[in-house]
């Protein structure tokens, strides 16, 4: 019998995922006014510092900061469902591809803050000799990993649509391409991977609170770009997905098997 024991180590991946991120944030608001207190002009005058309010104000990692709250507490709602129900426990392991994938986005956090700020964020996790490089609204940071491959994340946003591609790269060859949009509903996005082996998968997801949709295919190559009119049901198109409205969890598993049922959250 599954306990609430065995239903964790996707949630607490997430959790632990949001913390770092949120603690990168943290800092490297921080780094923007080491001061930490309100700027004087040139004559010596308060300036009050702008609170950010305005969602035009919002820096690119503070946005990508949102999208992956939104996603992580959606993956936390549906491994926990389908952990909550024998039939169903093993399936929950299927997010732990696309929660993983997070790791690899972190530096996204500090798009846009500058090679100082960027180098003493990353410098926390022990990421080293980082080269940090923006034009316009594109963004790359090059790192060396602990098995001293170099590895460069480059990020695109449209302010506009609230919109972030980033394409990851080892050693010159790219392993994973990254997208979401903000919608009507909340977001939309999706990850192409390629793994070591040289297999490739999609996974797709659309959040509205706790509601929304997960899905995971195999392709054989880079989906079409988002453009932000998909619906909240557009993972479904994937030959494995998962879906939650309220406590109804329906979905397909990586067996083909359809399922439904009724989710009743688990304590925490």
């Amino acid at each position: 019998m599954f306990t609430a024991k065995k239903r964790k180590p996707v949630r607490l991946l997430c959790q632990l995922t949001a913390m770092i991120l949120a603690l990168l944030l943290l800092v490297s608001c921080g780094g923007r006014n080491p001061s930490g207190g309100d700027r004087t002009d040139s004559e010596g005058k308060p300036e009050v510092t702008k609170k950010v309010e305005d969602p035009g104000s919002s820096t690119v990692g503070e946005s990508f900061n949102a999208y992956i709250e939104a996603k992580g507490e959606l993956i936390s709602v549906l491994s926990d469902a389908l952990a909550s129900n024998p039939d169903t426990a093993l399936d929950s392991m299927s997010f732990l591809g696309v929660a993983m994938l997070d790791i690899a986005l972190i530096p996204a956090t500090c798009f846009g803050l500058g090679q100082d700020v960027v180098t003493a964020t990353l410098g926390i996790l022990g990421i080293n000799d980082v080269e940090y490089s923006e034009s316009g609204n594109q963004y790359s940071i090059k790192y060396l990993d602990n098995e001293g491959k170099q590895n460069e994340l480059r990020g695109e946003y449209d302010k506009a649509a609230d919109a972030l591609k980033c394409i990851s790269k080892t050693d010159g060859k790219e392993n994973l391409i990254s997208e979401y949009r903000k919608t009507s509903f909340g977001y939309v996005g999706q990850f192409y991977a390629v793994n070591e082996d040289g297999s490739t998968y999609l996974y797709q997801l659309a959040v509205s609170g706790k509601d929304g949709a997960i899905g995971i295919s195999q392709a054989s190559s880079e989906p079409p770009a988002l453009t932000g009119s998909e619906t909240i049901d557009f993972p479904k198109q994937c030959a494995e997905w998962y879906a939650i409205k309220g406590n109804a969890l329906t979905g397909v598993t990586s067996a083909g098997r359809e399922i439904s049922f009724t989710y009743t959250p688990s304590g925490n």
